[in-house]
């Protein structure tokens, strides 16, 4: 019996260090503050990459964004939104999402996702 109790014990722990990269992103805070995601495009590269946040519908959603080159930040929502940047960029935009679902937030030159939106009732 002990063995098994440690046994789930360990399993617990294992996924939850598999998670750790996922943005709790107002599910367990107050769904009418803004949920931030902070992203930073340099020297060829975008961070974060594919991370999953959480959110609920219609809380607000705020992409912080650096940039050291030229790039186009989509998401692929409904409707979708798409954001210009240019060197030196250091700008925030902010929308909402009215339906449940997941979302993806991408750089469109580099062909990379950014976020994936987790939207919840």
């Amino acid at each position: 019996m002990k063995k098994t109790a440690a046994a789930l014990f360990a399993s617990a722990l294992l996924l939850a260090g598999c998670s750790g990269s996922e943005s709790d992103g107002g599910l367990g805070s107050d769904p009418s503050q803004p949920v931030t995601v902070d992203i930073a495009i340099k020297d060829g590269k975008v961070t974060p990459q594919g991370e999953r946040v959480n959110v609920k519908v219609g809380q607000e959603i705020a992409l912080h964004v650096t940039s050291d080159a030229d790039e186009e930040v989509h998401v692929h929502s409904e409707p979708e939104h798409e954001y210009e940047l240019k060197p030196g960029d250091d700008k925030t935009y902010t929308f909402r999402i009215k339906v449940p679902g997941q979302v993806a937030v991408e750089a469109h030159h580099l062909d990379v996702t950014i976020a994936q939106l987790v939207v919840r009732p």
